[in-house]
């Protein structure tokens, strides 16, 4: 099989909050793409912005020594010991790829999507989201925290049981920072000929696809302008200016608003070398 040739583009609106993050690294041995997506409390003196630059410039640091997907992962874990000591009410999701000949490795860890569209048009989540965490895990992790303070206040034998419920509805029980256990999600996958990768962060999700939990099939039905924009595009530029008509029209045209939100999306159109 021939090598696969790699055309990336992202889109990047990062007004609101100012917490995302992208980057295209050359490693020793081969292109990695990240998208993170910086979040906080804004109540201590670091953000989750100060999280998504502290891992852009760790990256930039350690690209040279990435020589395989097995270092890759080492880096994040330490990565994440090292952000989740900024400020407790700081984090970050994030995914990425890691482009090698005809491999990809993806990876991710939060509500950054990975989307791919196959060469036969079909649509699919790569990696599952951690978009919650389950009333038992809940509870077993805020009695762990008895005695601590988190975002200013004690957790007591008296109120654990609201910071569960504060667990509960989080969004992310997985990000980098959130606390020094950390999962991340993987996998690995062969190129394809006309395959596309597209990964973003939830202000791009999250208007134009139901969140889903397990990767898998993406229907149509649930993500229809998503699935537009990288089918009526044969490069990552167009796709770019096909998302951001696409939010154009749907704040200002269609007269539906958007909840303000950063924007960060990676598009990766993937060729056979000729």
């Amino acid at each position: 099989m021939s090598n696969i040739l790699v055309h990336s583009k992202a889109f990047f609106d990062n007004d609101c909050k100012g917490e995302d993050m992208w980057g295209h690294y050359k490693t020793a041995n081969g292109d990695l793409y990240v998208v993170a997506d910086g979040a906080s409390n804004h109540e201590g003196k670091k953000t989750g912005g100060d999280v998504v630059r502290f891992i852009d410039e760790k990256l930039k640091q350690e690209a040279k020594n990435i020589v395989r997907s097995k270092y890759l992962i080492e880096l994040i874990h330490s990565i994440n010991k090292e952000t989740a000591e900024i400020n407790e009410g700081a984090y970050a999701a994030i995914a990425g790829v890691l482009h090698r000949g005809d491999i990809l490795f993806a990876f991710g860890a939060g509500d950054v999507s990975i989307l791919g569209k196959k060469p036969n048009g079909k649509l699919i989540q790569i990696l599952p989201l951690d978009l919650n965490i389950q009333k038992d895990e809940a509870e077993e992790t805020a009695k762990t925290e008895i005695g601590t303070i988190i975002n200013g206040k004690e957790i007591t034998r008296e109120n654990y049981i609201k910071r569960a419920r504060q667990l509960m509805n989080h969004g992310l029980c997985n990000a980098v920072g959130i606390g020094e256990s950390f999962f991340l999600n993987e996998a690995r996958f062969s190129t394809k000929d006309g395959a596309v990768i597209l990964i973003a962060s939830d202000g791009i999700t999250d208007p134009f696809i139901e969140p889903r939990r397990e990767a898998g099939a993406v229907p149509k039905s649930e993500a229809e302008k998503l699935h537009d924009v990288i089918n009526s595009n044969e490069t990552a530029e167009g796709a770019v200016e096909a998302l951001g008509d696409l939010i154009w029209d749907t704040q200002v045209k269609e007269k539906v608003k958007i909840k303000a939100d950063d924007r960060t999306g990676i598009f990766l159109y993937m060729n056979a070398e000729q």
